[in-house]
């Protein structure tokens, strides 16, 4: 069943294939690219834009998995703290934290 999970996928990924081959037809204009002293050959402007789109999706995927990767070390950090202080805890008193602690905490506003 995995196997026809990616047949969507698959089929969607044609279609965006063929619009972009459309986009860089239609778009057949030669552009020179310049960056700093380095200079490209003559391009079409559609594959131009196409190949800026592509890269600036590999670069936010690349921010977003360090992101991830940072986080999940932040959580694995945090989980083994936990488990340590409920270890040192002693079995009378609850586990759970008053609500006066859980109110101290702010958020980063890495996001907002």
């Amino acid at each position: 069943m995995t196997g026809l999970k990616l047949i969507p996928a698959f089929f969607l990924l044609m279609v965006l294939t063929y619009f972009g081959i459309q986009f860089v037809e239609a778009n057949r204009e030669e552009v020179v690219v310049t960056i700093g002293a380095w200079q490209s050959r003559s391009i079409a402007l559609g594959f131009v834009v196409i190949s800026s789109f592509f890269i600036g999706m590999v670069f936010s995927a690349a921010l977003s998995l360090t992101e991830l990767l940072r986080l999940y070390i932040i959580n694995h950090r945090l989980k083994r703290k936990l488990a340590d202080f409920e270890r040192n805890q002693p079995t009378e008193i609850s586990s759970t934290a008053p609500a006066s602690d859980i109110s101290n905490v702010k958020p980063s506003g890495r996001f907002t």
